[in-house]
């Protein structure tokens, strides 16, 4: 980010802290794995007519025309004409950055799953001590981030570099002292790379590239990529840069960075598991209109990035029209999904968000959000958090077992830029809607949204707030809201909804439940948040707006049940 991210790290900083002296019980936070099996959804794309053919073995005397006489994908890339279909056979593609200056389809072979790799398979070592070398190795990825991107608890997260002994990942040290089992180092004055863990008969693999496929020329608007696998990149596994792009069913996994990086407008990414990068999963900037559906993101951050400034499964900066919808978000080493700065016009929807180390949703110094119909549980510190935003309305969603269910803040930090704030993009925390969402059980308060940081009442923040369900097991287990009745009273407790009700006047027709037995759902231990028999928020919730209705994908003007609708 640019040098305003100095004030955003602070920000993000005050919420984290003033969370972190109410909690009342310690939240559990997942360990990323060392190890993932990667594979590739299995499709079936048809092949049209004039289809080019490639494989890792093809070759450039072949026909490239069938599936049995297929090119090497460089010459495809080179050859086939704009609007061209490029088909890939099942099998690992080791050094190539595809290049896409024309609009193209990339697909994967039906039932076949293609590999490209930005890594190489190295042999050739050689017993140095406790350790094992290998000599004249020219790659070496230093760091190029910003220092704020890196945790100091984490300082080797910015170095690129990667390798795999039979697909387990290995730690990057920072000097040869520290090589031991399962870590390597990158002796890149001399030329020597260092294993501390035995490769002879093993498959070892190390990166060699930065980016795998770049679609960045405007000639590429509208290509596809679909259906294959990318891995072991140093920065961005897709890279995307011109409008109109399509990726879907693809696996971007074990990237150095991200998964993939949007910085265009009008962009889909669709059923793709995104998972175990080291920044990111999905890095949008200026990605106007950017669809994400259907996507799996998960375990991002295993280079453990500073959180509280660019690790995040999702990320969006300056973004207008973004939806994000029907995804799985889970366990990433951060915050889950991320509007950020000045991004404008979102639409969060019908997500499952569970276990990320930091916020499920983050809101922070943008203007105007649906965030409704969510299942977000298992965040620290906060389910849902509005940080100096204005105009999000939450509806309907599932928030269990966060360190606080929703986290609503303002300081004194505002926009400065004239042309942002005439359409709204003020930093200020105003017309938050809090409605028809079930608060289940949080670990810390349920409703976290004191007034003291500007020095305001909490209701000139979240002027409307109804229609909701709380539930704890315990009327002693958490505090039910932390509330700024006015600028002196910043941060009040209320234990009970009525109490709350009596000192505001707000949430008249919401519900307190305090029982040891969940009335709710089917089975929460279980993450299975579908309302049972019975349940007390079954058509409960006020009729929708027709666009938060027609968002979530249900009928407006009708009353409808609380939580997730989906």
């Amino acid at each position: 980010m640019n040098s305003q991210g100095n004030k955003h790290f602070s920000l993000y900083s005050l919420a984290k802290l003033t969370l972190a002296v109410l909690m009342t019980t310690p939240f559990a936070v997942p360990q990323i794995a060392t190890a993932a099996a990667l594979n590739i959804k299995r499709t079936n794309y048809g092949i049209p007519n004039g289809a080019f053919f490639v494989s890792p073995t093809g070759q450039p005397g072949n026909s490239g025309r069938s599936a049995n006489s297929p090119w090497p994908v460089s010459k495809a890339i080179a050859s086939a004409p704009s609007g061209a279909t490029i088909v890939f056979r099942g099998g690992t593609y080791r050094n190539v950055r595809l290049n896409v200056n024309k609009r193209l389809t990339l697909q994967a072979y039906p039932n076949e799953q293609p590999w490209l790799k930005g890594s190489t398979i190295v042999t050739g070592w050689a017993k140095e001590g406790r350790m094992w070398r290998k000599d004249g190795w020219k790659y070496s990825f230093p760091p190029n981030q910003q220092p704020r991107a890196i945790d100091p608890k984490f300082p080797i997260a910015g170095y690129r570099d990667m390798v795999y002994i039979n697909g387990v990942a290995l730690k990057q040290v920072g000097n040869k002292a520290r090589v031991g089992p399962g870590t390597f180092y990158v002796d890149a004055r001399n030329n020597k790379l260092y294993v501390g863990s035995n490769p002879n008969g093993k498959t070892v693999e190390a990166t060699v590239l930065t980016e795998g496929i770049v679609v960045w020329n405007n000639s590429a608007s509208g290509s596809v990529v679909r259906g294959l696998g990318l891995a072991h990149y140093a920065d961005q596994a897709l890279k995307i840069g011109a409008s109109g792009v399509t990726a879907e069913n693809n696996t971007l996994a074990w990237n150095g960075l991200e998964g993939v990086t949007v910085q265009s407008a009008n962009v889909k990414l669709r059923g793709n598991s995104i998972s175990y990068n080291g920044r990111k999963g999905v890095n949008g900037i200026r990605a106007h209109r950017l669809l994400i559906e259907n996507n799996t993101i998960s375990h991002n951050n295993v280079e453990r990035f500073s959180d509280s400034w660019s690790a995040a499964g999702v990320k969006m900066l300056w973004t207008d029209g973004t939806i994000m919808r029907g995804n799985t978000v889970n366990n990433n080493q951060s915050i889950g999904l991320w509007i950020d700065e000045s991004t404008t016009n979102s639409t969060v929807v019908n997500n499952v968000v569970l276990n990320n180390s930091s916020n499920g949703i983050s809101m922070e110094i943008s203007h105007k959000a649906i965030i409704a119909s969510n299942v977000v549980s298992g965040n620290a510190p906060a389910g849902i958090i509005i940080l100096n935003s204005s105009s999000a309305r939450i509806y309907n969603n599932t928030l269990a077992r966060n360190n606080a269910n929703i986290l609503v803040q303002d300081t004194s930090r505002n926009n400065t830029k004239s042309n942002e704030i005439s359409k709204g993009i003020t930093w200020m925390t105003r017309n938050t809607i809090v409605k028809n969402n079930i608060l289940w059980n949080s670990s810390g308060p349920m409703f976290h949204a004191p007034g003291c940081a500007a020095k305001q009442p909490s209701r000139l923040m979240i002027p409307t707030t109804n229609n909701n369900a709380h539930y704890r097991t315990s009327a002693n287990r958490s505090a039910s809201f932390i509330w700024g009745v006015n600028s002196k009273q910043c941060s009040q407790t209320f234990n009970s909804l009525a109490s709350f009700r009596s000192a505001t006047g707000l949430e008249a027709n919401s519900l307190d439940v305090v029982n040891s037995n969940d009335p709710f759902f089917v089975n929460a231990g279980a993450n299975d948040f579908r309302l049972k028999a019975g349940s007390p928020a079954i058509g409960r919730g006020e009729p929708l707006p027709a666009d938060i209705a027609n968002a979530i994908g249900v009928p407006a003007g009708r009353k409808v049940n609380l939580g997730a609708l989906r």
